[in-house]
């Protein structure tokens, strides 16, 4: 009996596509090294070798999506404009300190200038004030001496009440009975002048302005001698008059010269104190 059998499977593969390649390109490349040999002493003649190889190529990427651009842009733009209205702003600032600072500079020149000008005022006044203190020392000092002049032959009685309807005539017959207490003989060419003087107790003393200085020495020297022959000290005035306080009689002084007195004794009852 005969049976159609077919022949058994090869236990090898057949040759694949892939080996098929790798042996032409083997083959190629025997070729074509000894093309190289052959020209080696030759200039290269690369493009009549006609290699076959093979180029890699790269993935290409995509551009930039056309919204995106647009937002970048924007952005970009936005910030420029940010950014120069920053500028102008801090420019106006800048310019503003400059002015004030240009304006603060004239104030300060300003005053610098007014405070010299203060200094050098002060300076003359200063120096005008010790002028007039000068002066006024020496105009203090003729006046006293015209004082001492005037009052040189002047004493002063206190205490002696005053008349209703009073003259210079009642003044003088006063000072003429005063001394005739004083067994002094006055008459009416020894005084040159009467009056009274106000003052602050009411009391309002006279004034008795004497021909001479030697008139008037005399007087207080009588005076003093009588109140001390006096057990009571009664004043010559009393005498004249029978008043219950005593009156007194003094040396007609300058006011400069009773200030200085009082202010020494000031300083000299602080000082025991």
């Amino acid at each position: 009996m005969s049976s159609d059998r077919s022949p058994p499977a090869s236990p090898l593969p057949p040759a694949s596509t892939d080996v098929a390649q790798q042996a032409q390109s083997a083959i190629v490349f025997e070729r074509t090294g000894n093309s190289m040999m052959q020209h080696g002493d030759s200039a290269p003649d690369l493009p009549s070798l006609g290699l076959n190889v093979t180029e890699r190529k790269k993935r290409k990427h995509d551009g930039l999506n056309p919204s995106t651009a647009s937002y970048i842009s924007d952005m970009f733009t936005s910030f420029s404009r940010q950014q120069e209205k920053l500028f102008k702003e801090l420019k106006y600032t800048i310019d503003n300190l400059r002015e004030q600072n240009e304006d603060l500079k004239k104030s300060v020149d300003t005053m610098s200038s007014k405070y010299d000008e203060f200094l050098f005022r002060i300076s003359t006044l200063e120096s005008e004030r010790k002028q007039d203190k000068i002066i006024f020392q020496q105009l203090e000092e003729k006046i006293e001496n015209l004082e001492r002049k005037s009052r040189c032959a002047g004493i002063e009685i206190r205490n002696i009440p005053k008349s209703s309807g009073e003259t210079k005539e009642n003044i003088a017959d006063t000072v003429k009975n005063l001394g005739k207490v004083l067994q002094i003989d006055l008459i009416g060419s020894d005084i040159r002048d009467v009056y009274r003087i106000n003052s602050k107790d009411g009391s309002n003393p006279i004034i008795a302005e004497l021909s001479s200085v030697i008139m008037k020495e005399k007087i207080i020297t009588k005076v003093k001698n009588f109140n001390k022959s006096k057990p009571k000290k009664i004043m010559a005035a009393n005498a004249i008059y029978n008043l219950p306080t005593p009156s007194s009689q003094a040396e007609l002084l300058t006011y400069q010269y009773v200030n200085r007195k009082l202010k020494e004794a000031n300083t000299c009852k602080d000082t025991l104190e």
